[in-house]
């Protein structure tokens, strides 16, 4: 490579970091130029006639860029005045491979086509301060280089240059220098202008920015997943002309390399940590040494952070309320009427980040209100549902209605004013006292409670139906892990999912989760009494619609009671309800006469689901025998279904 190709080939977002990087590394090629004229002989110096070219190059434009990354690094460290140059003359047969014959001619002894360590004591000495040992202890200890050979004496080793840092160096910065971090132009992230964002939190960016600026520290930006929390620290960094570093924390690979914040002072990037914490777990943020700046913080409402690099200050992202899911909505489709957008954003209660990616799709749906929030719910969990889908299971809710139901009058109204109290979540809190409604969320949660069959499954299918809304069942076995803190990992992703994906949570024999706590004998039960702790704080804390359902309320913790906002009592179905259930469940053509029904209803004392059984194994049975359901193809169905639960057929002749 020619000195003039170093510009050739360094490039960037401007090109401004490859054109400051020429003069620097010409200047570190001039010492090596200037020895080898002094010391080898003249056929050797014809040989190298190349360098040369790098001396004349240097010549003419000796002054070096005092704007490039690397000032800025070298001023970060704090580096002594020779070091940039020992790490330039490190990397110079990576621009120009005719350097290792060169080296090697000026050190005999030279075992590689590197600079030894006598060759670079000749060219910096040996001062405490400025010399060479200095210059390489700091250079090792941020990473930037490394040891060509891991078991080398110190006195042997070679180096080499880390060379993401040297392409960061060059204009030339990876877009993902190691798993789990990944670099981002700044024209891929939104304007800050462009996102919508709560009032006050516009208020609290425009005071606080200047601020961050000049003096750096770390910004944590808390809330759910999937609400605009990383878009608002990247932009944040695009209003600086900044790159965006983005580190899932702690990393795939275990600890950040030490380079990590030379490299995002190199690639004039500000990082952004993405935290995933395990609920009661202190995270450490990752030390970026050789950076100075502001640093972005990712995470939850609940996570904890061990000492952020001062000064620290904290923004809150809530979940959009109607209002901001309503100008959400306006930004993609300006030309809706006011009602029609509000009416929708009713419906809608997604993150802002899935709401504004499903918008992005375009999606043709109905004319009728429900039809477009279904279209547009649907197409956020096919792009987002992963983790949803990993832990739970998704109902079927199609057809669900009220009139599948065979309810008492008490319990029916219970459920309509439990679809209310759904509906109006957001109007909720504006229509009650201010000191009240700050302790309320948007969250509903709902017991239902009852011997099995008794159709609480069936009645949160219904529900889920009558609002519009994706039900999902919890998956015990994908949930709860012998390994400790896996569990209450496990709930927090779920739940935080569910709320952001605005869908149903079903926590299906809720008992196994939400016993009571017990004494504490041995590691297990403390253990299982955090657990119980967590999902306590988190089910309280969750902004989401959760129906858990139980066949053993007295097993519950009575401080879970305290804080569902609505239980419902299923009990098993008296006479006349029994009796819709048969009518209910048979085929239109039945055989059966009436006053059989009502002594089977009146003697069998069955659930509902019980009753479900009988039906499916009796239409089976006459299916096969290509007949219709009769008195005898049913008392032979009930009476296995007897069998089968224990009980004595209270029917038998």
């Amino acid at each position: 490579m020619k000195p003039n190709d170093l510009e050739e080939n360094g490039s960037d977002r401007d090109g401004s970091t490859a054109e400051g990087f020429r003069p620097l590394l010409l200047a570190a090629a001039w010492r090596i130029a200037a020895t080898a004229r002094e010391t080898l002989d003249e056929e050797l110096a014809e040989r190298f006639g190349f360098l040369d070219d790098y001396a004349a190059a240097f010549e003419a434009h000796p002054d070096s860029s005092p704007h490039h990354p690397l000032a800025a690094l070298a001023a970060v460290a704090g580096w002594p005045a020779s070091t940039l140059e020992v790490w330039l003359a490190h990397g110079l047969i990576e621009e120009d491979a005719r350097f290792g014959p060169v080296f090697q001619a000026l050190d005999s002894d030279a075992a590689a086509n590197r600079p030894s360590l006598a060759l670079m004591q000749s060219w910096w000495g040996t001062q405490p301060r400025e010399g060479l040992r200095p210059a390489l202890r700091a250079l090792l200890e941020l990473g930037l280089l490394r040891p060509c050979v891991a078991t080398a004496t110190r006195s042997e080793a070679l180096y080499e240059v880390e060379e993401n840092c040297w392409s960061a160096a060059r204009g030339e910065a990876p877009t993902e220098p190691l798993p789990g971090v990944r670099l981002q132009a700044p024209e891929l992230a939104p304007q800050l202008d462009e996102l919508v964002l709560p009032p006050e939190l516009c208020r609290e960016i425009e005071a606080l920015t200047p601020r961050l600026a000049r003096l750096g520290g770390t910004l944590i930006v808390r809330g759910p997943e999937h609400n605009g929390r990383g878009s608002l620290l990247a932009a944040l960094a695009r209003r600086e002309g900044r790159q965006i570093l983005l580190i899932e924390w702690p990393l795939p690979t275990g600890d950040a390399p030490p380079w990590l914040g030379a490299f995002a002072t190199l690639a004039e990037a500000r990082p952004i940590v993405r935290l995933r914490v395990t609920p009661g777990e202190r995270q450490r943020l990752p030390r970026l040494a050789g950076y100075h700046g502001w640093l972005g913080v990712v995470c939850g409402d609940e996570d904890a952070i061990e000492e952020p690099p001062a000064p620290a200050r904290s923004l809150r992202l809530p979940l959009p309320d109607a209002a901001l899911r309503a100008r959400l909505l306006a930004s993609a489709a300006p030309a809706r009427d006011e009602a029609a957008l509000s009416g929708l954003a009713g419906l809608l209660h997604l993150s802002s980040g899935h709401l504004v990616r499903a918008l992005a799709q375009r999606v043709e749906a109905s004319d009728s209100l429900p039809g477009q929030a279904s279209a547009l719910r649907e197409v956020a969990l096919a792009g987002g549902s992963a983790e949803l889908d990993s832990l739970a299971r998704r109902l079927d809710t199609r057809g669900a209605e009220w009139s599948a139901l065979v309810l008492d009058t008490e319990l029916r109204r219970d459920l309509a004013s439990l679809e209310a109290r759904c509906r109006q979540r957001d109007r909720l809190r504006d229509a009650l006292p201010a000191a009240f409604a700050a302790r309320l969320n948007a969250g509903v949660r709902a017991l239902l409670a009852g011997p099995s069959g008794t159709g609480k499954t069936l009645a949160a299918q219904v529900l889920a139906e009558r609002l519009g809304v994706p039900l999902y069942r919890l998956d015990l076995s994908s949930v709860v892990s012998k390994y400790i803190g896996e569990t209450e990992r496990n709930l927090h992703r779920l739940l935080g999912a569910a709320e952001a994906l605005d869908v149903m949570l079903l926590l299906d024999e809720g008992d196994a989760l939400l016993a009571r706590r017990t004494a504490v004998g041995n590691a297990h039960d403390r253990y299982a009494n955090l657990e119980t702790n967590f999902l306590l704080q988190r089910l309280e804390s969750h902004r989401g619609l959760v129906l858990v359902t139980t066949n053993a309320l007295d097993r519950i913790d009575s401080a879970f009671l305290r804080r569902f906002d609505v239980l419902l009592n299923f009990r098993l179905p008296e006479f006349d309800e029994r009796l819709d259930l048969w009518h209910a469940h048979l085929p239109p053509t039945h055989a059966v006469p009436a006053a059989m029904l009502e002594r089977i209803a009146e003697a069998c004392t069955l659930s509902g689901g019980q009753i479900r059984n009988v039906v499916l194994a009796a239409t089976s049975s006459a299916l096969a025998l290509d007949c219709a359901v009769d008195d005898e193809i049913l008392a032979d169905a009930l009476r296995r279904e007897y069998r089968r639960s224990g009980g004595l057929f209270p029917l038998a002749r």
